[in-house]
């Protein structure tokens, strides 16, 4: 294997053990300010403690809240050689750090493969690891930040700046049919069905994506998701009753359809 390419994907590793902590952080800052204000806004007292910071404070288990070892951060190895548990408590580890460690490395090694410039695959990694950020949010608590979708769409309007990009109002125009498209479906199923099938979130991210993508990207994109959402259900043996976050297949999607066309 070509050194160079070696060295990235470890890069990868670290990139996305970063964002297991991150994504993980983000949710607890998020319900805390919820709850917060919710109090507020009832004048009741709040006395829950401030979770730690994006950039503060050491990794800790948790489930017994030890502080971890630079031996119990290396990515996939160290949850190898423990077999997935806790050296301290000998608890489980949530699967999901390796599962984002190797889904970073996933959406974001064929960029080295890529004729782009530096300033290019910057931008793009930034793209991607919002979207990655979304996809796990989304997949673990049914929530999408609005942050991830502004991400992808200011990074993009730079990305379409620096490469002269001609078709600016026709990407505008495909994101707004894009939410327009989700938010009638999701009005006609309240109307008729008294159900909720598609959050709002869905409807920014997807308007996002077609706004980065191109027109072109619509309709695949939502193909590709809506074939691997039913797949997952089929597979999980979801009833009609549960939830299932249609995020994560529009990301993947999207992803899928970006290389292809780069790739062709």
């Amino acid at each position: 294997m070509d050194l160079n390419l070696l060295i990235y994907i470890v890069a990868l590793l670290c990139l996305g053990s970063s964002l297991s902590s991150f994504t993980y952080r983000w949710h607890q800052h998020a319900e805390y300010e919820w709850k917060s204000e919710a109090h507020d806004f009832l004048e009741l007292p709040f006395y829950a403690p401030k979770p730690l910071s994006f950039v503060r404070g050491r990794s800790c288990c948790p489930k017994c809240h030890h502080k971890l070892s630079a031996l119990d951060l290396i990515p996939l190895l160290s949850y190898v050689f423990s077999k997935g548990r806790c050296r301290y408590c000998a608890k489980e580890i949530p699967l999901r750090y390796p599962i984002i460690e190797l889904i970073t490395v996933l959406f974001l090694v064929p960029l080295y493969f890529l004729p782009i410039s530096s300033l290019e695959w910057f931008i793009l990694s930034i793209i991607i690891m919002a979207l990655i950020c979304a996809m796990i949010i989304d997949a673990e608590h049914y929530w999408l930040p609005d942050e991830c979708a502004f991400i992808v769409v200011g990074f993009a309007t730079y990305y379409f700046y620096i490469n002269d990009h001609q078709a600016l109002l026709p990407n505008i125009a495909v994101a707004i049919l894009s939410y327009l498209s989700i938010y009638c479906l999701r009005a006609l199923f309240l109307r008729f069905g008294d159900i909720e099938a598609i959050g709002l979130g869905d409807a920014k991210l997807l308007a996002a994506l077609t706004y980065w993508l191109g027109s072109a990207s619509y309709s695949n994109i939502l193909l590709i998701a809506s074939f691997a959402g039913l797949i997952w259900a089929i597979l999980t043996r979801k009833t009609k009753g549960e939830k299932i976050p249609f995020g994560p297949f529009l990301i993947a999607g999207a992803v899928l359809y970006f290389y292809v066309e780069q790739f062709r």
